[in-house]
């Protein structure tokens, strides 16, 4: 579950996308913004832009992808 600020969920429902932070995961040389967005399978996830056209994809629908291939 995310928990997110009024400001957060209004953005969230305005635009599709709010920023929750800065964060770093090990082996990262500096934190990045992270972003909640909604998944149509799994909710309100956070994750961060990747790839070259930095998109969002959720966390859960990736590792559910590579645990089948």
């Amino acid at each position: 579950m995310v928990e997110l600020t009024l400001t957060q969920k209004l953005r969230l429902k305005l635009f599709g996308t709010t920023p929750v932070g800065y964060r770093m995961k090990p082996g990262w040389s500096a934190p990045i913004m992270h972003y909640a967005f909604r998944c149509k399978k799994h909710g309100t996830v956070i994750n961060y832009p990747s790839g070259y056209a930095q998109r969002l994809k959720c966390p859960l629908c990736l590792e559910e992808k590579h645990k089948y291939a």
